[in-house]
């Protein structure tokens, strides 16, 4: 989801207004946040499931797509 949300703000930058640029610009600094977590949850595996990276994860899905949806309204 990083990849693309990062091609797409790079490819279309001059097409959008400032407010769109910058929500943009949160969601992808939020979607590579997000990988980097669950990159973490994979490189150190533990016996005990990680709540608080499994959350992390999650609360970055719920938080990208609300931005998204702000967006659009733009």
């Amino acid at each position: 989801m990083a990849v693309p949300a990062v091609f797409g703000t790079v490819t279309w930058w001059s097409f959008y207004s400032v407010g769109y640029r910058v929500l943009s610009v949160v969601i992808c600094l939020i979607l590579t946040a997000q990988l980097a977590v669950a990159v973490s949850i994979g490189v150190r595996p533990n016996r005990d499931v990680p709540w608080t990276r499994v959350v992390l994860v999650i609360l970055g899905i719920l938080l990208t797509c609300g931005l998204a949806r702000i967006r659009h309204e733009l």
